[in-house]
């Protein structure tokens, strides 16, 4: 059983403000989002066993802590996102074999629990947005050959897969933004050697694609583990004294 994430504080109790927590290496920070919709970021944690956690925070503190549910070690979180509209994120999971699930959230409960698809091992979850616009959280995908699709959601179900381009394995997806201001995510990707590019996404077409810049290869937008990674993410803060290295 993994060894409780909240030390003295007790699960879904209210920690002291004074109290400093401090992780055991197999708890990991892996996403943030606002779970119980009072308009504060909270912090998603995940135990190498398997068992899923979030610390609801006030400003710098833990107002709560609770463990949510335990769906095995071969399921990873990889992003999260509001998808039923409840203004509440909800969460992302991946399986080892590509399955791709999602838990609708209401704080540290889990209101509802979906598999979406599974696009088989290849495929990666590396990010959440509304790439066409029409309000609902999407997800993006790459796979290792370096494809980049998206999937436009509707709740938990998807709607549509739509393979976006494949600008090679060298290319990563990094992060999400909208760039342009159009109200639709657009897509961050940085190539090996170090150089940033941006896609203005309408839905699952390139509106306009910017090769940015090349700070070298030393210089990485980097929030998890592999280059696989996604813009709600921060795993890899764990190793790394600062965003970019």
């Amino acid at each position: 059983m993994a060894r409780s994430p909240f030390g003295k504080c007790r699960a879904r109790r209210s920690c002291l403000a004074t109290w400093s927590p401090t992780l055991a290496p197999s708890w990991q920070v892996e996403a943030t989002g606002d779970f119980n919709g009072d308009g504060k970021t909270g912090i998603a944690l995940q135990n190498t066993d398997g068992t899923f956690a979030v610390w609801e925070m006030s400003g710098g503190q833990i107002s709560q802590a609770g463990v949510v549910a335990n769906p095995g070690p071969s399921w990873k979180v990889e992003a999260t996102g509001d998808f039923n509209g409840d203004g509440k994120s909800d969460i992302v999971l991946q399986n080892t074999n590509g399955s791709v699930a999602i838990w609708n959230m209401n704080g540290d409960q889990i209101s509802q629990a979906a598999v979406v698809a599974n696009p088989g091992p290849s495929w990666q979850v590396v990010g959440t947005g509304d790439f066409n616009g029409n309000g609902q959280t999407d997800l993006l995908m790459q796979n290792t050959d370096g494809s980049v699709a998206i999937w436009e959601m509707n709740g938990d179900q998807l709607s549509q897969g739509i393979e976006v381009a494949n600008p090679g394995a060298s290319w990563h997806v990094a992060n999400t933004g909208d760039f342009n201001q159009d109200g639709m995510t657009d897509i961050v990707l940085q190539n090996n050697n170090g150089a940033v590019a941006v896609w203005d996404m309408d839905g699952g077409q390139i509106l306009h694609a910017s090769d940015l810049a090349n700070p070298g290869p030393k210089w990485e937008r980097r929030w998890g583990p592999h280059w696989l990674v996604h813009s709600t993410s921060i795993r890899h803060l764990r190793n790394r004294k600062n965003t970019f290295s």
